[in-house]
């Protein structure tokens, strides 16, 4: 068994209650590898004991610190969002259905580039602090961060990616306005929040490391397994953005993953699953090159399933007409070169979708 699905033993299947036992040598031998496929929070969170090494109750206790820490920077941004913009806002791709530590929050702004300039001018007036500019997004740091952050996202929890556009430069992959009938309040740590639903955020992010990321980690496996669980998950609003957005071909994909490694390691597939599949079809191909580098992750999605995810998304107008917008940029020869480093990067072995 490689360390892929030695993990996935370890962690199990929210469909189950079994799962393997190990000792605490090899829970602190596999941590660096949980890490990287972003899930190190939760397989310490199934197997912490009583007794456990202080060597694990120092990992769990860092990374469940980076957890709450990351809570109250979402927390404390959408209670300032609630007094400047109560109705522009919503949270998205950062909540997560079991204990995690993103890189960062995401936040989209559903008002224009004006609006969007007013809102963090505002939240430089209460002390964010600017760290990274995109052509559709500004990455802030959350006041509690000064002095604590570094290059990339370092570290994590204080980073804030404000989106005026859900984009990779100028190329929308996924219109705002469609958004908006999907937006609903969430309480977390006393606060009430604008929220993306669930199953339009799992439809984002199963298309997100697909297109732009490339890559296949565990948390794209126990994020639809773990939602799709949930009784109140509506698969039906879910099956409605992932048609409307052209999302299907990259949620698919994914989903091959998880049907594969389900039934290899567990013996069956959950229905929900098998259902979706069954309505938009498996990726066979990207499945045998799966097979043939190891079935290990993280995992570098093809070019072929990259490119054609591209080519399902153009046929949304919105999509279309902002290709035309990121060609005239690259008439820039500096903004052309970016673009080129940033592919290249993309195509590389190791890609450029890492937790820090």
């Amino acid at each position: 068994m490689n360390e892929t699905f030695e993990l996935i033993a370890l962690i199990g299947t929210p469909f189950s209650d079994k799962r393997c036992r190990s000792t605490d040598r090899r829970l602190e031998s596999i941590y660096k590898k949980a890490f990287a496929d972003r899930v190190a929070l939760l397989y310490l969170t199934i197997h912490r004991y009583p007794g456990w090494s202080s060597a694990l109750e120092n990992m769990f206790l860092n990374l469940n610190e980076r957890r709450d820490k990351t809570l109250e920077v979402v927390a404390n941004l959408a209670d300032l969002l609630n007094s400047f913009c109560p109705n522009e806002y919503a949270i998205f791709k950062s909540l997560k259905p079991y204990p995690a530590t993103p890189n960062d929050t995401d936040v989209i702004i559903f008002g224009d580039k004006k609006r969007f300039k007013g809102v963090i001018k505002h939240l430089y007036s209460k002390s964010y602090i600017f760290h990274e500019w995109a052509p559709m997004q500004t990455t802030l740091i959350d006041p509690m961060g000064k002095g604590k952050t570094g290059k990339g996202k370092k570290g994590g929890i204080y980073y804030i990616d404000m989106y005026s556009d859900i984009s990779t430069d100028y190329f929308l992959y996924i219109n705002k306005r469609s958004l908006n009938p999907y937006v609903q309040n969430i309480e977390l740590n006393g606060v009430q929040i604008k929220n993306v639903r669930k199953e339009v955020e799992l439809a984002i992010i199963l298309f997100h490391n697909v297109f732009p990321e490339r890559t296949f980690q565990l948390e794209h496996f126990y994020m639809p397994l773990y939602h799709l669980k949930e009784d109140n998950f509506d698969l039906d609003v879910m099956i409605e953005f992932a048609e409307n957005q052209k999302l299907t071909r990259a949620v698919a994909a994914n989903l091959t993953f998880v049907e594969y490694i389900h039934r290899k390691l567990f013996g069956f597939v959950p229905e929900r699953i098998v259902f979706l599949l069954d309505r938009w079809g498996r990726n066979s191909q990207e499945l045998e090159k799966f097979k043939a580098r190891g079935e290990t992750t993280p995992y570098m999605i093809s070019p072929k399933t990259f490119w054609l995810t591209f080519y399902d998304k153009i046929h949304d107008k919105a999509a279309f007409r902002s290709l035309i917008v990121q060609g005239v940029h690259m008439l820039n020869p500096v903004f052309f070169f970016d673009v080129m480093r940033s592919l290249k990067n993309r195509f590389s072995e190791r890609g450029t979708y890492h937790l820090e």
